[in-house]
C-alpha cells in the first residue's frame, strides 16, 4: 500500500510541475518601423489574419500601453487550444513591449524593434513560458519536440499572414 502512495504522490507532482519552454522568433520586413510596430502589436486583429488566433479581447486599455490586458485563446496544429492572457508590463514605442502572461501559459513574452538597414526592420519575439495544463506537463518529457515545432509552425503562419499587412 506504500508503493501505490508513493507512486500517486510522484505523479500529482509531475501532473502540476510546468515544463518550462523558451523560443525566439525572428521576423525580418521590407517596411518603415512604425508600419511593422503598428501591425505586428495589432494583436486585436489577429484572428482575422492569423488562423492560429482563434480569439482575442482586449480587456483593458489599447493592447500597447503598461496596464494593458490582452485575452488570447490560441490552437496549433495539435489538438488542444491554449487560453492565456497577456499584460503589457513596459512598453517603448517603436524599441520594444514587455508583456506578462497568465492562464495556460505563464512567463513572459518580448517584442524588440530594430531597424537592420534602411529599408529592413526586424521584430524579434522572445517567449518564455511554462504550461500549467497538467496534461501537456505529463506528456512534455517525450513530446517537448513536437510542442515546439508546433509552436514554430504556429510563429510561420503568423508571418506569412502579417507579411502582407506589413509591407503591402
Amino acid at each position: 500500500m506504500e508503493e501505490l502512495h508513493n507512486v500517486e504522490e510522484h505523479v500529482s507532482k509531475i501532473l502540476w510541475v510546468p515544463e518550462t519552454y523558451h523560443f525566439v522568433t525572428d521576423w525580418r520586413f521590407q517596411a518603415p518601423l512604425e508600419k511593422v510596430w503598428s501591425v505586428v502589436l495589432d494583436i486585436e486583429h489577429y484572428p482575422g489574419w492569423w488562423k492560429n488566433f482563434r480569439r482575442v479581447a482586449i480587456t483593458r486599455g489599447d493592447g500597447k500601453s503598461v496596464g494593458s490586458v490582452i485575452k488570447c485563446e490560441v490552437r496549433g496544429s495539435l489538438p488542444y487550444s491554449l487560453k492565456y492572457a497577456l499584460e503589457v508590463r513596459e512598453a517603448e514605442e517603436y524599441r520594444h513591449i514587455l508583456l506578462q502572461s497568465t492562464g495556460d501559459l505563464v512567463g513572459t513574452g518580448r517584442w524588440e524593434f530594430s531597424e537592420v538597414d534602411p529599408s529592413t526592420v526586424k521584430a524579434a519575439y522572445y517567449w518564455d513560458v511554462a504550461t500549467t495544463n497538467p496534461i501537456l506537463n505529463l506528456v512534455a518529457p517525450l513530446a517537448k519536440g513536437a510542442l515546439a515545432r508546433n509552436h514554430e509552425q504556429v510563429m510561420a503562419n503568423g508571418y506569412a499572414a502579417l507579411r502582407p499587412h506589413v509591407e503591402g
